[in-house]
């Protein structure tokens, strides 16, 4: 059997030789549960012109020759890396745009005519990562592209690429991918794959031929097909297991595992871009989101810098190991008071009709943020920028039946007019308490059960300058059942 003929009979036997007979997301659902129950890992480049060629800094150094490089690399200190951090999977880049894979394929050989090691490495990188990763307990995913090797003449001429992605060049490309997934069968549990854009030609059917050799050699292999917004974890395709989620910033939090129908996933990276040094967030911050975003059925894919030989920047592996400690714990930390389901929950900043987010007051280390006003710390306050009279929100997660809500505000800062409101879905509300000329000491509110998983703090007045209580800041906001 050829691998156009693998390719084919994945086709068949997958029910999708039209799009409208595609195969039902929800029909493959359980297999991304290892995916969620990982619930974050990392993401490495290594690329012909990222760690070989170019004056980047992930290039240390060495010839100008890709399968030297290949075997040059050192997967027991990468794969200790990945260990350090705490990652759960990794996604390794297996080419991009060039000529250049990191492993043997023969179809690849044989369409294009490139002998090995001019173009697919002599070496088996992707055995010897597995090899690696799996006796520290990683697993293993990798990064692929729809568009091939575009950017090589001789590659991409006898692909059969063109601007609009014939279904030729998806065919043979697929056979490509279809020879790795045969060989590796269970040692590659999924598929990032970018470059299949609408707008460069890729519809329902192309993407359908392409996730059967994508899903050659285990039907389980988890994919997801990159067409992306950029600004929200979306889902393209219906050949889609999770979401691609490529973001430019971490942020995001799904209501629910589940988005149009499949895994939640969120990616983007942590230098001050894809694959280049720098630290964005901090430990503590990277831990409250992996964490909000778990709790919730969400994973987190995080870039990081991978060097030539085989190390990952170290401050990227010694920031995500304190995010793992710091994970562990706030797993058993305790709520302050004792019983205050708002403790630690997702906070925001909102204007006072809630339509849109604020920033905070001030500034660095002096931000008022939303996570002060329920980190169980009386000292520190969450206080809205930009907008005097503002709304502060709570997500306790889930609907819970609420009977006691206690408001406590800063010494000088304070609402003198207030109201507290509940939600069990976000949009229909239903106050439950309210104050006017308030003198800024706690209050409580109690009230027969309400259903509720959003709680909001109404501060409408003050709503300018120069007005007693200067402007509405929340020391903490504690719910009750």
């Amino acid at each position: 059997m050829t691998l156009m003929t693998v390719v084919a009979s994945h086709l068949l036997m997958a029910g999708i030789v039209a799009p409208t007979e595609c195969q039902l997301p929800a029909d493959r659902a359980q297999n991304t549960d290892w995916f969620s129950q990982a619930g974050w890992g990392v993401f490495v480049h290594y690329l012909w012109d990222c760690q070989v060629v170019g004056e980047r800094v992930a290039n240390t150094g060495g010839p100008a020759d890709w399968d030297a490089a290949i075997r040059a690399f050192d997967t027991e200190r990468f794969a200790e890396g990945v260990a350090r951090s705490g990652a759960h999977y990794c996604i390794f880049t297996m080419h991009q745009r060039t000529r250049y894979l990191i492993a043997p394929n023969a179809t690849f050989d044989r369409l294009t005519g490139y002998k090995p090691g001019e173009a697919c490495s002599t070496r088996d990188l992707v055995e010897d990562l597995y090899q690696s990763l799996n006796k520290r307990g990683v697993k293993l995913m990798l990064y692929w592209t729809g568009d091939g090797p575009r950017q090589d003449e001789k590659a991409a001429k006898a692909l059969g690429y063109a601007a609009d992605t014939p279904a030729a060049f998806v065919r043979n490309w697929a056979s490509v991918v279809a020879e790795y997934g045969e060989r590796y069968r269970d040692k590659v549990l999924g598929w990032w794959v970018d470059g299949c854009y609408g707008f460069s030609g890729y519809n329902e059917e192309k993407w359908s031929i392409l996730a059967a050799g994508l899903r050659a050699g285990n039907p389980r292999r988890i994919i997801a097909l990159n067409n992306p917004k950029m600004n929200a974890s979306n889902s393209s395709t219906l050949n889609d297991d999770y979401t691609t989620g490529e973001q430019n910033t971490f942020g995001e939090v799904p209501r629910s595992r589940w988005c149009d129908g499949v895994q939640w996933h969120i990616l983007s990276y942590l230098g001050n871009d894809w694959c280049t040094p720098g630290l964005r967030y901090d430990s503590k911050w990277l831990a409250e989101y992996v964490g909000r975003v778990n709790r919730a059925g969400g994973v987190v894919t995080i870039d990081l810098l991978l060097y030539r030989d085989g190390m990952i920047e170290r401050s990227h592996v010694e920031t995500l190991r304190r995010m793992t400690e710091r994970l562990e714990w706030i797993k058993h930390r305790q709520p302050v008071p004792p019983g205050n389901l708002a403790c630690y929950r997702p906070a925001r900043l909102l204007s006072l009709d809630g339509s849109h987010e604020l920033g905070p007051s001030g500034s660095g280390s002096e931000a008022r943020t939303a996570d002060f006003g329920n980190d169980g710390d009386p000292n520190t306050v969450a206080q809205a920028g930009g907008e005097y009279a503002w709304t502060y929100e709570v997500d306790l997660e889930q609907a819970q039946p609420l009977r006691r809500v206690v408001v406590r505000f800063g010494r000088a800062v304070f609402a003198t007019e207030f109201a507290v409101a509940l939600s069990a879905d976000g949009r229909s509300w239903q106050e439950v308490g309210s104050r006017r000329d308030h003198d800024g000491s706690a209050t409580e509110l109690t009230f027969d059960p309400v259903a509720a998983r959003y709680v909001r703090v109404l501060g409408r007045k003050p709503d300018g300058e120069g007005q007693r209580g200067g402007q509405m800041a929340i020391t903490e906001l504690e719910c009750y059942r």
